[in-house]
């Protein structure tokens, strides 16, 4: 009945990870592996502030991931 509000975490042998945790890690490799593809594509030139392109697609990854893929 009240399983959906107990919190959930992933487990890794005795360690507990929030899921959280897992989703902004996979969004921070996500969003550095989208940044070396707009360089690699030449596209790094039409940004005018590169770090806040990141920052921002870490946020987006982190909440798609968090939403979709480790739902709490």
């Amino acid at each position: 009945m009240f399983q959906e509000y107990l919190p959930k975490e992933i487990a890794a042998g005795e360690i507990y990870f929030p899921p959280l945790l897992i989703a902004f890690g996979a969004a921070y490799v996500a969003a550095n592996l989208t940044m070396v593809l707009i360089g690699r594509l030449g596209a790094m030139k039409y940004l005018y502030a590169p770090v806040l392109v990141e920052l921002s697609l870490l946020v987006i990854y982190a909440v798609a991931l968090s939403r979709y893929v480790f739902p709490a």
